[in-house]
């Protein structure tokens, strides 16, 4: 089988042909391309920043005020409700300050925001309403 060396500046170990970089640089290649969009996700949403922060995740922050109030999962059935671990807004903020902060919060456990939460706001964003 050919071989090529590792596509990583200054490596010259030889790996086979259709594989881009040696073991010891194919993790730290992957981590240094994730970083830049990982970094420009943060800086187009506010939220992000909001969702990490003492007021929503600390002891006395709204998440845990949320789940504390309404300890089960709202949409799951009556016959199989699931501990809530998601403070989901009611409606979506899209990063507005105000709905983030005041707005409606229901509890719900992370298979239903996941699916059917997520869902629904694909549909009402794509036009087909609920």
């Amino acid at each position: 089988m050919p071989k090529k060396p590792c596509a990583h500046p200054g490596c010259f170990r030889l790996i086979e042909v259709g594989i881009g970089y040696c073991d010891a640089h194919a993790r730290s290649e992957k981590r240094d391309r994730d970083k830049p969009s990982e970094a420009s996700r943060r800086a187009e949403r506010p939220s992000r920043k909001w969702y990490n922060s003492k007021g929503w995740r600390g002891k006395t922050g709204r998440r845990l005020q949320q789940l504390n109030a309404e300890p089960l999962c709202r949409l799951c059935p009556d016959h199989s409700k699931q501990l809530a671990t998601v403070a989901d807004h009611v409606l979506p903020h899209r990063d507005d300050y105000g709905l983030f902060w005041f707005g409606a919060l229901q509890s719900l456990c992370k298979s239903c925001h996941d699916i059917k939460k997520q869902r629904a706001e694909r549909r009402e964003t794509q036009g087909g309403g609920l």
